[in-house]
């Protein structure tokens, strides 16, 4: 069974096609997490995870949290993300980005929540973030980030997804090689364009093989294992899998 861990499928067409793959529907900002809600209504294999992308913030005001985790009160939600940190693309909205993370880390620990996780150039700080707030699941979706970061989040059960851009980015790829397989996912972050690529959760088969190649491993066991750390945060969470059409 394929998982897609982080995929944004407010933004995707046609999503009959990915229906044989669980996907992780990760959100923006208010508009797109109720279109996620709507989505996960429709499509059994669809998860939905509603949040405040740190990109969302040069528009969005700290107030729009507050406004999305409303949604927790009249919807079965276990994930929250797309949120996080950015010091790399988004630097001037630090402060900013601080408080509404802290805001939904607040939200997942008290209520038992996933986080899934962005932190471009801020690997460091947003592991200390979470760690402040201990929620059951993190996962860093598309990790690049430093040895000794990776090294901690794993020794305390997190997780780091991995994306089909490693067959080209060298140190995404590493992050494949060093992570232990007990604490990998798999992901599309469908439909970013990526060194033109056209990301799709179809490619998370890709991220499985890459996996398997660097760890000298057979594909269908790194499948089988994914699946099981899937199944595992599941159980943390709380969170009912409905199954998927094949």
């Amino acid at each position: 069974m394929l998982v897609d861990f982080h995929c944004h499928a407010h933004e995707l067409e046609d999503l009959e096609k990915y229906s044989g793959i669980i996907i992780v529907a990760v959100s923006d900002d208010y508009e797109s997490s109720v279109k996620t809600l709507l989505l996960s209504e429709k499509h059994p294999n669809i998860i939905p995870a509603i949040g405040l992308h740190p990109w969302s913030l040069d528009e969005a005001p700290v107030e729009e949290a507050y406004r999305v985790s409303s949604l927790l009160d009249n919807h079965d939600v276990r994930i929250l993300g797309e949120i996080g940190l950015d010091k790399r693309f988004k630097p001037h909205t630090w402060d900013k980005q601080l408080e509404v993370f802290r805001i939904f880390l607040r939200e997942a620990s008290e209520h038992g929540l996933a986080v899934n996780l962005h932190a471009p150039g801020a690997w460091r700080e947003t592991l200390r973030e979470v760690l402040r707030y201990e929620p059951p699941v993190a996962s860093f979706h598309w990790y690049t980030g430093p040895l000794d970061t990776l090294r901690e989040l794993v020794s305390v059960g997190y997780y780091v997804s991995i994306n089909p851009s490693a067959r080209i980015q060298a140190k995404h790829r590493m992050i494949a090689k060093e992570a232990p397989l007990t604490n990998i996912l798999t992901e599309s972050d469908a439909p970013y364009n990526y060194r033109g690529i056209r990301l799709n959760p179809l490619m998370v088969r890709e991220s499985i093989m890459i996996i398997a190649e660097e760890k000298g491993l057979d594909a269908g066991a790194v499948e089988k294992q994914v699946w099981s750390n899937f199944k595992n945060i599941a159980l943390k969470i709380g969170l009912r899998i409905r199954g998927v059409r094949r």
